[in-house]
This record gives structure tokens, C-alpha cells and sequence, in this order.
């Protein structure tokens, strides 16, 4: 059977894409029986004569190509986007876990101020007359309610001085005094931990809305190259067959 031969023109590359698109368009066929008088007009113009094994490797090699640019491009960014992904995942469960303690720490603060109340009610309040123990309570409500930590701690002192007063009046001990002060610096210190992880929640809010456009910015590109790749390998197959 007569070998085929083909015309490569210089400039034009091979297409890249399905195998159902990847007919060499810029091929012609030229007849054995005009090969010498074909061959002459085809190198005073600049072109070289290919085979087809030739063109079909040269087809292998461009899909080759484009597959090795294009996996190595979508690992890279395959690998970020697993992270961001990883990253708000971790981000949901912390806000899970930061909600569930806060609200541990404002019932833990409540209980604090209920204990002060309590200590009040047994050992001082009894020598106080109703409207002095009024006083004390509406003090000690303002302290159980959603205020800043150094807030809080001015609201303390100016309790316990006052306080003071009262227990030295009355001939209270000074039991009393380190009791209240130690439950009210615990109440204080759940109403920092509360703080801290405000804040943490609002950086974790940023940091969480910052990945999800980078997810979101990138989610096009990432389908597109897993297409191309698809398309490349399909082809590839197609063109490696051919060779056989």
C-alpha cells in the first residue's frame, strides 16, 4: 500500500480539544503519481512534508503538554481551596464551641452576683433598714448586666467601698467582705473570657468571610481547568490509538 503523505504549513499548529474536533484541517492529501512535481512547488514555497505517524505525534505531544500546564496549575489550586475549605469548616465548629461557652460564662456570672446577694441577704440586710438594702440590690443589678470588664471593675470598687461602710457600721465581719469581693472578681472574670471571645468571634467572621470569596473567586476556574483536563485526556486516548 503507497505510504500517505501529508503538508504541514508553517504557522498553523495542531488543534487542540475532542477527538471529534480533531481533525487536522490544514492537512492535504497529495497524490503519489504528482509527488515529485508537488514536492518541488512545496519546498520553493517553505513547507515540509509530513507523515502521518509524524502529524499524529505531533498531535500526542500537544495534548500532552496542555495536560502537564493545566494539572499542575489545578493542584496548586486545588490545594488552596482544600484549605479554605478546611479552614471555614474549622471556623463553624470554633463559633460552635465559643457560643456553647458563652453561654457557660453568663450564667457562671449570674450565679456569681446571685451568691453576693445571697451572702447579703443572710448576714448584712438584717441590720440594714429596707430602703439602704433596696439600694444595694439596684447597685448589684447594674453589675449583673451587659457591661464592659472595665466597667464592670469601677462599678465593683465603688460597691465594695460602699459596702465596707455599711459592715463597719453594723459590726459585720470581715468574712463577709472577702467573700463578696472574691465572688464579684469571678463574676468579672467570666465577663473578660466573655470579651475575648466577642472579639475572637469577629475575626473569626472576617477570616471566614474572606476564604469564602477566595472559595467563591477561584470555584470558576478550578470547573474549568478539571474540564480542560477531561477534554485533554480524552483526547490524548483518542490520538495514542491512532498511532497503534
Amino acid at each position: 500500500m503507497p505510504k500517505k503523505w501529508y503538508m504541514a504549513i508553517p504557522g498553523l499548529g495542531f488543534r487542540a480539544g475532542s477527538p471529534g474536533a480533531g481533525k487536522i484541517k490544514y492537512i492535504k492529501k497529495i497524490k503519489l503519481q504528482n509527488r515529485d512535481t508537488v514536492s518541488g512547488n512545496i519546498k520553493e514555497a517553505g513547507v515540509r512534508m509530513l507523515t502521518e505517524e509524524e502529524l499524529i505525534s505531533g498531535v500526542v505531544e500537544k495534548h500532552r503538554r496542555f495536560l502537564e500546564e493545566y494539572r499542575k496549575e489545578f493542584e496548586e489550586l486545588d490545594s488552596r481551596m482544600n484549605q479554605f475549605e478546611e479552614d471555614a469548616k474549622n471556623a463553624r465548629i470554633s463559633r460552635t464551641q465559643m457560643a456553647e461557652r458563652k453561654e457557660v460564662l453568663k450564667e457562671k456570672r449570674q450565679q456569681y452576683y446571685h451568691q453576693v446577694e445571697g451572702l447579703l441577704e443572710k448576714e448584712l440586710f438584717p441590720k440594714l433598714d429596707p430602703v439602704t438594702d433596696d439600694k444595694i440590690m439596684e447597685d448589684i443589678k447594674k453589675l449583673k448586666g451587659q457591661i464592659e470588664p472595665e466597667e464592670e471593675q469601677k462599678l465593683i470598687d465603688s460597691f465594695m467601698e460602699n459596702l465596707q461602710e455599711r459592715t463597719r457600721e453594723k459590726g459585720v465581719g470581715e468574712s463577709l467582705l472577702l467573700q463578696a469581693r472574691a465572688r464579684m472578681e469571678e463574676a468579672r472574670n467570666s465577663n473578660l473570657e466573655l470579651k475575648e471571645i466577642r472579639e475572637s468571634e469577629k475575626q473569626l467572621e472576617e477570616d471566614d468571610g474572606s476564604k469564602n470569596s477566595e472559595i467563591s473567586k477561584n470555584k470558576p476556574q478550578h470547573k474549568w481547568l478539571s474540564s480542560k483536563i477531561k477534554s485533554h485526556e480524552e483526547a490524548l486516548s483518542y490520538w495514542e490509538k491512532q498511532k497503534v
